[in-house]
């Protein structure tokens, strides 16, 4: 397997886990708070990881998108 058959594997499974932790971090309003910051958190440093290794900019524009959606499931007090 070479560079670019791992690397467009690598980044279709990101996008996959991306959009789907994004969404599920996001639509579980009434379980767990931290397992639905976890859920976006975990993917967020996989793309940090996975960008510094690459060098491509799909992993940072993945990563701004799950930064987008960390305030919509930061745990308030009054939750």
């Amino acid at each position: 397997m070479n560079e670019e058959t791992l690397l467009f594997i690598v980044t279709t499974f990101m996008e996959l886990a991306t959009l789907a932790c994004a969404y599920l971090g996001v639509r579980l309003f009434r379980h767990n708070k931290w397992l639905r910051l976890a859920l976006i958190v975990v993917p967020l440093m996989a793309n940090a990881i996975l960008y510094f290794i690459f060098d491509t900019t799909t992993f940072f524009y993945l990563g701004v998108v799950l930064l987008l959606c960390i305030p919509f499931v930061w745990p308030r007090k009054s939750a």
